[in-house]
């Protein structure tokens, strides 16, 4: 049987850059590399990631440290 689901997953990126560098396009690009990285351990499930956005701080929920 077939079977597919939307999840939601909110994550908190962090790491150093250069001060003029647009840190949301890169960052955006590497969580895209990772999300395919992990989905190649598991070839039997069709992961696409539909969308990538910055969320601004006022919007974020909660950042676990």
């Amino acid at each position: 049987m077939r079977k597919g689901i939307q999840l939601r997953v909110t994550l908190y990126v962090e790491g150093e850059d250069e001060p003029a560098h647009d840190f949301a396009a890169s960052t955006v690009r590497a969580v895209r590399e990772i999300v395919a990285a992990g989905a190649s351990a598991h070839p039997e499930l069709k992961v696409k990631v539909r969308r990538v956005t910055e969320v601004s701080d006022d919007d974020d929920e909660r950042r676990d440290d």
